[in-house]
Protein backbone atom coordinates (compact mmCIF):
# COMPACT_ATOMS: atom_id res chain seq x y z
CA UNK A 1 0.00 0.00 0.00
CA UNK A 2 2.96 2.48 0.99
CA UNK A 3 4.48 2.33 -3.06
CA UNK A 4 0.53 2.92 -4.31
CA UNK A 5 0.58 6.58 -1.58
CA UNK A 6 4.15 6.78 -3.02
CA UNK A 7 3.16 7.05 -6.28
CA UNK A 8 0.24 9.12 -6.28
CA UNK A 9 2.56 11.76 -4.71
CA UNK A 10 4.35 11.56 -7.92
CA UNK A 11 2.09 15.06 -9.47
CA UNK A 12 3.38 16.10 -13.05
CA UNK A 13 3.40 12.52 -14.16
CA UNK A 14 0.86 10.19 -15.44
CA UNK A 15 -0.38 7.49 -12.27
CA UNK A 16 -2.23 4.46 -12.38
CA UNK A 17 -2.96 2.54 -9.07
CA UNK A 18 -5.24 -0.48 -9.08
CA UNK A 19 -8.37 -0.72 -6.35
CA UNK A 20 -9.21 -4.46 -6.35
CA UNK A 21 -11.00 -4.63 -9.74
CA UNK A 22 -11.03 -0.74 -10.29
CA UNK A 23 -7.77 0.50 -12.38
CA UNK A 24 -7.55 4.48 -11.52
CA UNK A 25 -5.41 6.96 -13.55
CA UNK A 26 -4.56 10.41 -12.77
CA UNK A 27 -3.34 13.04 -15.41
CA UNK A 28 -0.33 14.45 -14.51
CA UNK A 29 -2.08 17.93 -13.67
CA UNK A 30 -3.93 16.02 -10.54
CA UNK A 31 -2.74 17.26 -7.12
CA UNK A 32 -1.49 14.14 -5.15
CA UNK A 33 -3.92 15.13 -2.48
CA UNK A 34 -6.71 15.16 -4.92
CA UNK A 35 -5.64 11.57 -6.06
CA UNK A 36 -5.43 10.43 -2.83
CA UNK A 37 -9.35 11.84 -1.58
CA UNK A 38 -10.31 10.06 -4.51
CA UNK A 39 -8.97 6.72 -4.40
CA UNK A 40 -9.96 6.47 -0.49
CA UNK A 41 -13.30 7.44 -1.28
CA UNK A 42 -13.61 4.35 -3.87
CA UNK A 43 -11.75 2.08 -1.88
CA UNK A 44 -14.69 2.48 0.83
CA UNK A 45 -17.01 2.12 -1.52
CA UNK A 46 -15.81 -0.54 -3.27
CA UNK A 47 -15.31 -3.00 0.20
CA UNK A 48 -18.83 -1.65 1.14
CA UNK A 49 -20.52 -2.68 -1.77
CA UNK A 50 -18.67 -5.66 -2.17
CA UNK A 51 -19.48 -7.04 1.61
CA UNK A 52 -23.47 -5.46 0.89
CA UNK A 53 -23.84 -7.21 -3.03
CA UNK A 54 -23.32 -9.78 -4.57
CA UNK A 55 -21.82 -8.75 -7.78
CA UNK A 56 -23.15 -11.14 -10.13
CA UNK A 57 -26.50 -11.80 -9.42
CA UNK A 58 -27.55 -7.69 -8.00
CA UNK A 59 -25.04 -5.92 -10.34
CA UNK A 60 -27.66 -3.43 -10.94
CA UNK A 61 -28.10 -3.06 -6.89
CA UNK A 62 -24.31 -3.23 -6.61
CA UNK A 63 -23.83 -0.48 -9.03
CA UNK A 64 -26.29 2.13 -7.64
CA UNK A 65 -24.90 1.75 -4.02
CA UNK A 66 -21.37 2.18 -5.37
CA UNK A 67 -22.55 5.49 -7.63
CA UNK A 68 -24.85 6.77 -4.26
CA UNK A 69 -21.53 6.15 -1.71
CA UNK A 70 -19.46 8.34 -4.23
CA UNK A 71 -22.04 11.11 -4.67
CA UNK A 72 -22.00 11.45 -0.54
CA UNK A 73 -18.31 11.55 -0.45
CA UNK A 74 -18.57 14.70 -3.21
CA UNK A 75 -18.76 13.03 -6.47
CA UNK A 76 -21.74 14.76 -9.14
CA UNK A 77 -21.84 11.46 -12.01
CA UNK A 78 -23.93 11.67 -14.80
CA UNK A 79 -23.90 8.65 -17.26
CA UNK A 80 -25.68 5.70 -18.62
CA UNK A 81 -27.12 2.18 -17.62
CA UNK A 82 -25.03 -0.78 -19.36
CA UNK A 83 -25.61 -1.69 -23.03
CA UNK A 84 -23.96 -4.39 -25.05
CA UNK A 85 -20.89 -4.19 -26.31
CA UNK A 86 -19.73 -6.12 -29.53
CA UNK A 87 -16.48 -8.19 -29.34
CA UNK A 88 -14.58 -7.00 -33.28
CA UNK A 89 -11.67 -9.69 -32.55
CA UNK A 90 -10.95 -13.04 -32.59
CA UNK A 91 -7.97 -12.59 -30.58
CA UNK A 92 -9.25 -9.95 -27.87
CA UNK A 93 -7.68 -10.57 -24.92
CA UNK A 94 -9.53 -8.53 -21.39
CA UNK A 95 -6.63 -6.33 -21.39
CA UNK A 96 -6.92 -5.71 -24.99
CA UNK A 97 -10.41 -5.38 -25.19
CA UNK A 98 -11.26 -3.07 -21.90
CA UNK A 99 -8.89 -0.02 -22.77
CA UNK A 100 -10.21 0.02 -26.53
CA UNK A 101 -13.90 -0.17 -24.94
CA UNK A 102 -12.62 2.82 -22.91
CA UNK A 103 -10.81 4.66 -25.63
CA UNK A 104 -13.87 4.92 -27.60
CA UNK A 105 -16.13 6.03 -23.96
CA UNK A 106 -13.14 9.07 -23.84
CA UNK A 107 -11.79 9.55 -27.85
CA UNK A 108 -8.86 8.40 -29.11
CA UNK A 109 -7.17 11.42 -28.83
CA UNK A 110 -8.00 12.00 -25.12
CA UNK A 111 -4.39 12.49 -23.62
CA UNK A 112 -5.38 8.87 -20.91
CA UNK A 113 -6.19 6.85 -23.45
CA UNK A 114 -2.36 5.66 -24.21
CA UNK A 115 -2.17 5.18 -20.16
CA UNK A 116 -5.10 3.07 -20.32
CA UNK A 117 -3.77 0.82 -22.77
CA UNK A 118 -0.34 1.25 -21.00
CA UNK A 119 -2.21 0.18 -17.60
CA UNK A 120 -3.43 -3.14 -19.05
CA UNK A 121 -0.33 -3.96 -20.50
CA UNK A 122 1.60 -3.37 -16.81
CA UNK A 123 -1.19 -5.65 -15.60
CA UNK A 124 -0.40 -8.75 -17.74
CA UNK A 125 3.09 -8.21 -17.42
CA UNK A 126 3.26 -7.90 -13.54
CA UNK A 127 1.95 -11.05 -11.57
CA UNK A 128 1.10 -9.37 -8.44
CA UNK A 129 -1.47 -6.88 -10.26
CA UNK A 130 -2.78 -10.12 -12.81
CA UNK A 131 -3.41 -12.01 -9.91
CA UNK A 132 -5.23 -8.55 -8.18
CA UNK A 133 -7.29 -8.25 -11.18
CA UNK A 134 -8.23 -11.49 -11.76
CA UNK A 135 -9.06 -12.90 -8.22
CA UNK A 136 -11.35 -9.32 -7.41
CA UNK A 137 -13.20 -9.15 -10.98
CA UNK A 138 -13.75 -12.80 -10.96
CA UNK A 139 -17.35 -13.65 -9.50
CA UNK A 140 -17.50 -16.71 -7.39
CA UNK A 141 -19.27 -18.80 -9.74
CA UNK A 142 -17.10 -17.79 -12.58
CA UNK A 143 -19.57 -16.69 -14.71
CA UNK A 144 -18.73 -12.86 -15.18
CA UNK A 145 -15.98 -10.76 -15.32
CA UNK A 146 -16.49 -6.81 -13.54
CA UNK A 147 -13.98 -4.50 -14.26
CA UNK A 148 -14.36 -0.85 -13.99
CA UNK A 149 -11.50 2.40 -14.98
CA UNK A 150 -11.35 5.91 -13.91
CA UNK A 151 -9.47 8.14 -15.62
CA UNK A 152 -9.10 11.18 -13.71
CA UNK A 153 -7.80 15.05 -14.72
CA UNK A 154 -8.29 18.23 -14.01
CA UNK A 155 -10.44 21.38 -15.78
CA UNK A 156 -8.70 24.29 -17.03
CA UNK A 157 -10.96 25.93 -13.53
CA UNK A 158 -9.12 23.44 -11.55
CA UNK A 159 -11.98 21.22 -10.74
CA UNK A 160 -11.20 17.62 -10.65
CA UNK A 161 -13.22 15.49 -12.90
CA UNK A 162 -13.46 11.91 -13.42
CA UNK A 163 -14.24 9.60 -16.58
CA UNK A 164 -15.49 6.28 -15.02
CA UNK A 165 -16.08 2.87 -17.46
CA UNK A 166 -17.60 -0.13 -15.89
CA UNK A 167 -17.26 -3.21 -18.05
CA UNK A 168 -18.81 -6.67 -17.43
CA UNK A 169 -17.83 -10.03 -19.27
CA UNK A 170 -20.77 -12.57 -18.96
CA UNK A 171 -19.65 -15.99 -19.27
CA UNK A 172 -22.57 -18.90 -20.57
CA UNK A 173 -19.78 -21.32 -18.76
CA UNK A 174 -17.91 -20.65 -16.04
CA UNK A 175 -14.13 -19.42 -16.70
CA UNK A 176 -11.20 -19.72 -14.44
CA UNK A 177 -10.11 -16.62 -12.76
CA UNK A 178 -6.66 -17.94 -13.32
CA UNK A 179 -4.84 -16.42 -16.46
CA UNK A 180 -8.37 -14.67 -17.71
CA UNK A 181 -6.68 -11.42 -17.96
CA UNK A 182 -4.32 -12.36 -20.80
CA UNK A 183 -6.29 -14.87 -22.16
CA UNK A 184 -7.87 -14.80 -25.61
CA UNK A 185 -11.55 -14.57 -24.76
CA UNK A 186 -14.32 -17.28 -26.16
CA UNK A 187 -16.71 -14.88 -28.46
CA UNK A 188 -19.22 -18.01 -28.41
CA UNK A 189 -19.24 -18.12 -24.47
CA UNK A 190 -18.95 -14.33 -24.07
CA UNK A 191 -21.19 -11.22 -23.62
CA UNK A 192 -20.14 -8.00 -22.85
CA UNK A 193 -21.48 -4.97 -21.31
CA UNK A 194 -20.81 -0.96 -20.94
CA UNK A 195 -21.85 1.43 -18.53
CA UNK A 196 -19.70 5.05 -18.87
CA UNK A 197 -19.94 8.14 -16.26
CA UNK A 198 -18.91 11.52 -15.82
CA UNK A 199 -18.54 12.89 -12.85
CA UNK A 200 -16.67 16.00 -10.94
CA UNK A 201 -15.35 16.51 -7.38
CA UNK A 202 -16.19 18.30 -4.87
CA UNK A 203 -12.44 18.00 -2.33
CA UNK A 204 -14.22 20.48 -0.10
CA UNK A 205 -17.11 18.13 0.17
CA UNK A 206 -14.89 15.61 0.89
CA UNK A 207 -12.56 17.89 3.88
CA UNK A 208 -15.46 17.02 6.05
CA UNK A 209 -14.79 13.03 6.01
CA UNK A 210 -11.41 12.74 4.89
CA UNK A 211 -10.31 11.56 8.47
CA UNK A 212 -13.22 9.15 9.34
CA UNK A 213 -13.20 7.50 5.72
CA UNK A 214 -9.16 7.05 6.27
CA UNK A 215 -9.78 5.82 9.75
CA UNK A 216 -12.12 3.02 7.97
CA UNK A 217 -9.59 2.16 5.87
CA UNK A 218 -6.29 1.94 8.24
CA UNK A 219 -6.69 -1.91 8.15
CA UNK A 220 -6.95 -2.08 4.61
CA UNK A 221 -4.08 -3.29 2.62
CA UNK A 222 -4.46 -6.01 0.29
CA UNK A 223 -6.72 -4.02 -2.32
CA UNK A 224 -4.43 -1.27 -3.75
CA UNK A 225 -1.32 -2.05 -5.91
CA UNK A 226 0.69 0.85 -8.18
CA UNK A 227 1.38 0.07 -11.76
CA UNK A 228 4.43 0.79 -13.38
CA UNK A 229 3.71 2.68 -16.56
Amino acid sequence: MNSAIAALKKEGEERAVMVANTVCIFAPDVPASVAEDVLDGMRLMNLSANKKFDKETQQREWYNFYNDGLGKFGWTLTGAAHVEEAIDKDTHTLATLVPQIVTVQIGASHRLSRCVQRSFEAIVQTPKAQQLLEESSVSVSGKSSTIQISACEMTPQGLPIMHMTSVQLSYDKAEKAAGSAGRIIDKSNTRVYRASQQGSFSVRHFDAMRDAVRMKLASQAFDILALDI
